[in-house]
């Protein structure tokens, strides 16, 4: 049974070097409806701000105009883990899945990617194993549910519903 990784960040920049908020996951098999692990973290923004990670007034500007409820949730200080621990969570959550997903291939593994790199680690994925829903999601409607929008972990979930239901619809028994 192929066991893939859907994640998803919520950041302060939409360039690769963006500070990280807060870093959603979900394992899941895009074949069946079968989701088997989950993990949610808020990363120390001080700790990303000393390594040079880039926090964009415009992307600040931007998360002022959200939901109160889903700005709180993504600054607030609670529970923030440090970027090792953080870093170290992620990987051994990853590691061993098939294939890696995220919305866009330019965005959430090309930052996460660029942090690991300037960390001196290494992703726990093959290049060749990255998918993106975007493109995938042009082929056929998802049909994703309504959720409230950047939370990292609802984000995750919607997004592995929609490639379940996109290969469902391409009848797809494998990628």
């Amino acid at each position: 049974m192929p066991s893939h990784i859907m994640f998803d960040l919520e950041t302060m920049s939409t360039n690769p070097r963006a500070t990280i908020l807060t870093l959603g996951a979900v394992k899941f098999d895009p074949f069946t409806d079968e989701f088997f692990d989950e993990m949610y973290i808020r990363i120390d923004i001080e700790e990303q701000e000393k390594l040079g990670r880039e926090i964009d007034p415009n992307t600040l500007e931007w998360w002022g105009k959200q939901d109160p409820e889903i700005m709180m949730e993504a600054f607030s200080d609670d529970d923030r883990i440090s970027l090792n621990e953080a870093m170290d969570q992620f990987h051994k959550f990853a590691w061993g899945c098939d294939k890696v997903w995220s919305h866009g291939a330019v965005f959430d593994i090309v930052i996460i990617e660029d942090l690991l790199r300037q960390m001196g680690r290494t992703e726990p994925w093959k290049f060749w194993d990255c998918r993106d829903t975007r493109t995938l999601f042009d082929l056929a409607n998802p049909d994703m549910p309504q959720s409230a929008k950047h939370n990292a972990l609802e984000d995750a979930k919607r997004q592995a519903i929609g490639v379940q239901n996109v290969m469902r619809k391409l009848g797809r028994s494998r990628i």
